[in-house]
């Protein structure tokens, strides 16, 4: 299970990414770089 899509959505909602990832105990800086980074090669594979 992954939380990004979560975050994001309560991010859209207006809370704060901080709090979420506190609540959550996930990493802020794992959140971010994950929004960042681009896909690996697995999800590039057809």
């Amino acid at each position: 299970m992954t939380v990004h899509p979560f975050i994001e959505a309560e991010k859209r909602a207006g809370h704060s990414v901080k709090r979420v990832c506190e609540l959550l105990k996930f990493s802020r800086a794992a959140y971010y770089h994950r929004r960042t980074a681009a896909p690996g090669p697995r999800a590039s594979r057809s």
